[in-house]
């Protein structure tokens, strides 16, 4: 599947349960049970009201779209800025296609890991509701167990299989070079090289890891959009939870 088919079927998954919350609406208790102790009992409720019962929906819906903003543009691995020629790196057709693949495999890894967080986050939301579900508690613990093993299994497989393909794409005379002068850089996923005029780069010490160039505005600005997607997401979260 494609990415995109990903993100409609997780819309798919967010509507079909706001409609089913709708048709069931008068199995829906009130006061509504919003929170559980550790033997599963109920032990804080709010009124009954249609956003106190699809409020882990919503809080699906905001994160399904704040975490595809963490990942950075597949053009940011061609784009280039002006730098002084006298001392600039090259340009390197190797590098750009190791960034693309690199991107590529990451917004496939966020769009299956938002279609699944999403899938239980909406399970959660009728199970803990609607109290007429058979088997209710035991579809929650098997979903999200499911849900934690599915992620931690593509993301070592992401992190192998990215390694081994971005290695298996032939360097050439421009990677050879940037590599040597950009050898000690990077590291935590960001670097701060002027006279690099691409925007993000993969570096052959660590070959599964993007890494972006904080010199230029391109980089800056997708790192800011990262942190402000994360932040505002997260205070939605505390918002309609504490309100």
């Amino acid at each position: 599947m494609r990415s995109r088919q990903y993100y409609v079927a997780t819309v798919v998954v967010c509507a079909l349960t706001l409609v089913y919350m709708l048709l069931r609406w008068d199995s829906v208790p009130d006061p509504i049970p919003v929170h559980f102790d550790g033997s599963g009992n109920p032990d804080h409720f709010e009124p009954k009201s249609y956003l106190n019962a699809t409020v882990l929906v919503w809080i699906g819906i905001v994160f399904a779209i704040a975490l595809p903003l963490c990942v950075p543009p597949v053009s940011l691995a061609r784009r280039t800025m002006a730098v002084p020629l006298e001392s600039a790196l090259p340009f390197s057709e190797a590098t750009a296609q190791r960034a693309e693949l690199l991107t590529v495999k990451t917004t496939t890894f966020i769009a299956q890991t938002v279609l699944t967080m999403t899938a239980c986050l909406c399970l959660t939301a009728v199970c803990t509701v609607i109290p007429d579900i058979p088997f209710s508690g035991f579809l929650l613990v098997v979903a999200w167990i499911a849900f934690t093993v599915f992620v931690m299994v593509q993301g070592v497989r992401l992190t192998l299989k990215s390694a081994k393909d971005v290695k298996a794409i032939p360097t050439d005379d421009d990677e050879q070079v940037r590599n040597e002068a950009l050898r000690f850089a990077g590291g935590m996923g960001v670097y701060k090289e002027p006279k690099d005029p691409m925007c993000m780069a993969v570096f052959s010490m660590n070959p599964s890891k993007l890494q972006i160039n904080t010199a230029h505005e391109p980089g800056r600005r997708y790192l800011w959009r990262m942190g402000i997607a994360l932040a505002a997401s997260i205070a939605f979260c505390v918002l309609i939870t504490v309100r």
